[in-house]
């Protein structure tokens, strides 16, 4: 569900072809996992999403980790993963629950229900977390020590992607499609999270997607445009410390569908995806650049590239592949310098990438 009316229209169009078996695995490697978490979202509504593990020194990939090691499915629509302190969550969109994991042996240990429909979550501190909400207009705030819900923040507006600067917690507002419209989903909203209390907002673009945080400590932040009304995708730069856009650029309307925002590890280059489908390729930006580049840094050559991460070790750009959205898709790997290094199969929908070192 992460694209949203198209997603959605690609995926039922798809609904009624047989989900392809996954293929023979090598055994899950012993633990502790070092290298890549891959979360495959699985076909909307059919509860097939996936847990997936890529050791890139072994060059090996394990599959249905979760259900290999606890006996039951994931859920519906696997979202995205966080870590805090030894344990693994698993952010599980369409079944409305989150999944605590040991991190080492991915043994079941807690499952948290009460939302609306969980996005993301980002650890603050102090065994608090914040979890975005698709339909609901604000943040959770779940408590890690025990697991469970300790208040709502209100926004008035869906909640998305979150990154942390300081004590500031700052959250895009991506949709506002369960809202029938009535809320922005053109805004970065400010969250302080000593407090947990809503205290600005900045205007964007239509549908901020992703956010990263660069060596200055500017907060870059992709917005897709829409596909209903005003369409106005860009890139725009925030600093946090004033709140206000100090960069932005833009990009073709109708044409242009950028997402996928990933940094380096030294915060001077961003990475982005843009194009359209079976043409999303990888784009590399200086922070510094005063112009979008024209050349694609990885082409996709008619692969479908879905989403895109950068291990923070060493800068190589990992890359997933849904392919037709019903089999097993794959992530390339390819290195700081765009070479393609390999690639491993994942489950269907390869998406949420999270390095565990």
């Amino acid at each position: 569900m992460k694209k949203k009316l198209l997603f959605l229209a690609v995926v039922l169009s798809i609904a009624f072809v047989s989900c392809k078996k996954d293929k023979s695995d090598p055994t899950p490697p012993a633990s502790p996992y070092r290298g890549v978490f891959v979360l495959n979202e699985g076909t909307f509504t059919y509860a097939n999403s996936s847990l997936s593990f890529y050791d890139p020194v072994a060059d090996t990939a394990a599959n249905n980790l979760f259900f290999r090691v606890n006996h039951a499915p994931i859920g519906d629509v696997g979202q995205s993963l966080a870590k805090y302190k030894n344990s693994l969550y698993i952010v599980v969109n369409n079944s409305k629950y989150i999944y605590k994991v040991d991190a080492n042996s991915l043994l079941y240990q807690a499952k948290l229900k009460g939302f609306s429909s969980p996005r993301y979550m980002l650890t603050v501190g102090n065994d608090k977390a914040y979890v975005s909400d698709l339909e609901r207009t604000g943040i959770w705030v779940v408590d890690l020590s025990d697991f469970s819900h300790k208040k709502f923040i209100e926004t008035g507006n869906t909640t998305e992607a979150m990154v942390k600067v300081g004590n500031e917690v700052f959250v895009t507002n991506w949709s506002n499609y369960y809202t029938s419209g009535e809320t922005s989903n053109k805004t970065v909203q400010v969250i302080d999270c000593q407090n947990d209390e809503l205290v600005d907002e900045i205007e964007v673009a239509q549908e901020p997607n992703s956010m990263v945080v660069d060596k200055h400590n500017h907060i870059w932040v992709l917005c897709s445009g829409s596909y209903e009304g005003v369409q106005d995708p860009a890139l725009i730069c925030i600093d946090p410390v004033t709140r206000t856009v100090i960069k932005r650029f833009d990009f073709i309307p109708g044409v242009d569908y950028p997402s996928g925002l990933a940094v380096d590890k030294s915060g001077q280059h961003i990475y982005f995806m843009n194009g359209g489908y079976g043409t999303l390729n990888v784009y590399k930006m200086s922070v510094e650049a005063e112009q979008v580049p024209e050349t694609p840094f990885i082409v996709s050559e008619s692969k479908v590239f879905y989403s895109i991460k950068v291990d923070p070790t060493n800068d190589e750009v990992y890359i997933s592949n849904a392919k037709n959205y019903v089999m097993n898709g794959d992530v390339e790997r390819y290195s700081a310098s765009g070479e393609f290094i390999s690639k491993f199969e994942a489950g269907i929908i390869p998406s949420y990438m999270l390095f565990n070192y």
